[in-house]
This record gives C-alpha cells, sequence and structure tokens, in this order.
C-alpha cells in the first residue's frame, strides 16, 4: 500500500516519517522536489510464531511504502501542494496531513500564525481544486464530443459536490460508478487521516486547538503526538523505548499507533500463507472474497482456481499442527466466495 504524507511547511511532516520509517532523511527542506520515500515492514507478531514453527526459508511482512512530500516553498504561489507534487499523490492509496499544532517563534508557520483547523481546510480546498480542474477539462472535452454518456454524468455530478465545498470521499457513488472515474484517482476521494503534530506541553490534552473537534465533524481518523519526541524515543535501543514510553506513559509506539490506524482507514486485513518455503502475510481490504485473495498471491492461482483450505491463525496455535487442526475440524474447505478473515490461514488448490 502506498500512502501519501502532505502537510504545511514546517509542520514537522518530515519528522514524522522519519519516526515511524526510522530514515534520516533531511529536516527543515527538500534537496530536490522529490519525494521522500520509506518501505516499513509492518510487524505481525503472527508472523513471527509462525516463523518459529514451519522454520520457513523465507519470512515476508505485509509493508507500507510512504512518500513524505515536499511542500511547496514558493512565495509567489501559497499553494501547500504543487502540480509535481500532486501528479506524484495520484498514485497513493491514501492519505496523511500532518498537521502543525505546536507553538515555536524560532520556526515560523508559511501561514504567519498556526491554526490547525485552518490548515486543514486549506489543504481540503487545495486537493478538491485539484480534482475540478481535471473534471472540467474533462467534461468540456466530452461536450465537444458530444459525448453526453454515462462517465460525462457522473463527471458532472462530482463537479457540483465539489463546488458545494465538499470532497469527493463524501459523494455517494454506486460501485459501477466509482470504477467509472477509477482511472482519474480524484486526489479528494482519497481516504484521508490527520495528525496532530503538537508540542510536549499539549500531550494528553482532551481537544488541543480545536483539531479533534473538526477531525470528528469531518469523519477523520486522528493521531495525535509530539514528533520531536517521537522521533527522539526511535533512536533509542528497544529496550529503553518501550520504558521511555511507560515513565511517561504515552502508550504504543508511534509507529505502530500509525500503522494500525492506515490499516483501519483503508479497511485492510491480513491473510497468512505458511509452509517450510515462506511464511508470509498478505494484504487485502475487507470484505474480499477467497477467489480474489488468491488472485494477490498470483493470478494464475486466480484464474485456476478450485478451492481453498481455510484455518483461522488461533485455532492453528491451538492445536499445534495443520494436521491436529484437520482432526479437531479447524480447517474448512471453501469456494470462490468465502470472505476472507483478519488472520485466516490459507491453502490455495487451483489448475491451469
Amino acid at each position: 500500500m502506498n500512502v501519501g504524507i502532505i502537510g504545511f511547511a514546517r509542520s514537522g511532516k518530515t519528522t514524522l516519517f522519519n519516526a515511524i520509517s526510522g530514515a534520516h532523511a533531511a529536516v527543515g527542506a527538500f534537496g530536490s522536489r522529490d519525494a521522500n520515500i520509506a518501505v516499513i515492514k509492518v510487524p505481525d507478531e503472527r508472523i513471527d510464531r509462525l516463523s518459529e514453527i514451519f522454520k520457513p526459508k523465507k519470512t515476508t511482512y505485509a509493508e507500507f511504502q510512504f512518500l513524505d512530500i515536499a511542500p511547496n516553498e514558493s512565495d509567489a504561489e501559497k499553494k501547500v501542494l504543487d502540480s509535481a507534487s500532486l501528479t506524484t499523490l495520484k498514485n497513493s492509496d491514501a492519505l496523511v496531513h500532518v498537521v502543525r499544532a505546536f507553538e515555536n517563534e524560532n520556526v515560523m508557520h508559511p501561514a504567519g500564525s498556526v491554526d490547525p483547523v485552518r490548515d486543514c481546510g486549506a489543504l481540503e480546498e487545495e486537493l478538491q481544486l485539484a480534482d475540478l480542474i481535471v473534471i472540467e477539462r474533462r467534461v468540456e472535452r466530452l461536450t465537444k464530443e458530444n459525448r453526453k454518456d454515462a462517465e460525462y454524468e457522473i463527471l458532472k455530478r462530482c463537479a457540483a459536490h465539489i463546488e458545494e465545498g465538499k470532497s469527493l470521499r463524501s459523494l455517494e457513488l454506486s460501485a459501477q460508478e466509482a470504477n467509472e472515474i477509477a482511472g482519474y484517482c480524484f486526489l479528494s476521494q482519497k481516504a484521508l487521516m490527520l495528525v496532530g503534530n503538537y508540542g510536549e506541553e499539549s500531550i494528553g490534552e482532551d481537544d488541543p486547538s480545536g483539531l479533534a473537534a473538526y477531525a470528528a465533524e469531518h469523519g477523520f481518523t486522528l493521531i495525535g503526538l509530539c514528533g520531536e519526541m517521537e522521533l527522539e524515543i526511535a533512536e533509542l535501543s528497544e529496550k529503553d523505548r518501550q520504558a521511555f514510553r511507560d515513565d511517561l506513559g504515552l502508550g504504543e509506539g508511534s509507529r505502530m499507533r500509525f500503522l494500525h490506524a492506515a490499516y483501519d482507514m483503508l479497511g485492510l486485513i491480513s491473510f497468512i500463507t505458511a509452509g517450510e518455503p515462506e511464511v508470509r502475510a498478505w494484504t487485502i481490504r475487507k470484505g474480499t472474497h477467497a477467489v480474489d485473495a488468491a488472485g494477490v498471491i498470483h493470478s494464475d492461482l486466480q484464474r485456476g482456481f478450485i478451492r481453498a483450505e481455510v484455518v483461522g491463525y488461533d485455532d492453528f496455535i491451538a492445536a499445534g499442527t495443520m494436521a491436529k487442526a484437520k482432526e479437531q475440524g479447524h480447517v474448512s474447505v471453501e469456494g470462490k466466495d468465502y470472505v476472507v478473515c483478519d488472520g485466516d490461514m490459507l491453502l490455495i488448490r487451483f489448475n491451469v
């Protein structure tokens, strides 16, 4: 999965990127317009345990790719994202807006003051405007070609929705309609999560700067943290890291909080394949059928799908071996329409 991290300059966006990824990207300025990129393996105790049991040649965790998008620093344009950044974000599955909620007189906000709710609204408007420009150009072309078909009608609805000040993620579309415009990769249609970057003094407050109320009103997931503190903790040894968090009452680490929230935001789960060659976690969306899950592994498995042998992770661990799991009736044989659950261990039978 590909997640784009966006935000105003000097919001602490790259600090967060470093804290969750373990990268050491330069903070404060981008040497080029290219995004900072990091691939993060998603920690999974189930994969660790299965690797101990099967002793595979290879262990593969689910992965997220994060892109830290360069903010626009041009004085001529007051926009957060330039055209190159908007193009890069088209390939993202979801967006994370890092919102500055800390005061620091030595680090000036581009807008001259710290106002998290204002920044959220401004960036939402930018995403909407970028989509509206694409829509209007396409509608104009379809009109010239006298093609007032399904695509035209849906795009007109999208334009009207944005003109009302609403993002496309709030526009109700049928599965067929959504598929009709999927190729546009509209930015305001992508799932979005807010990360409030607070000062140390604000951690633990109910609603610093009004950001929590804004997130609740608009249905956004919100994570609150102190980017500088999280980066300092991330650079400690694993043993000291947890002790430090416990002393400060910070709870779960920023990386795991971030990954869990991203999974929930995107509606993702993991299923597992396990054996001597490899123990591997595969990422799919909730509600995925067995035949489509097989296709995530390889297109041949989807094309030649016969059945899936399924056992839940907890049932397998309780039984100890696959043979005992079968004896105890925990292994089921499922067809194409079986809805895969989080933690299902699958063995796909196929014939091509």
